[in-house]
């Protein structure tokens, strides 16, 4: 899956689902895994990095309030 697609997927998840949002995507990952589907793997596996990655480079809101 092209590295924009994973992103564009994570960031959907993670608006839809906030902070549970990788909680979701490694239920996804368990279930491919469980089925034997290596291509749905490597797709939730791209999507989790993309998840991380967008929550590493977030501003992040110092301010307290």
């Amino acid at each position: 899956m092209p590295e924009l697609d994973s992103k564009y997927i994570a960031q959907n998840l993670m608006a839809v689902h906030g902070l549970r949002a990788q909680a979701v995507v490694i239920e996804r990952i368990a279930e491919s895994r469980q089925q034997g589907d290596t291509s749905g793997l490597e797709r939730w596996q791209d999507v989790e990095a993309a998840i991380c990655e967008l929550r590493r480079t977030a501003p992040h809101n110092t301010s307290g309030a």
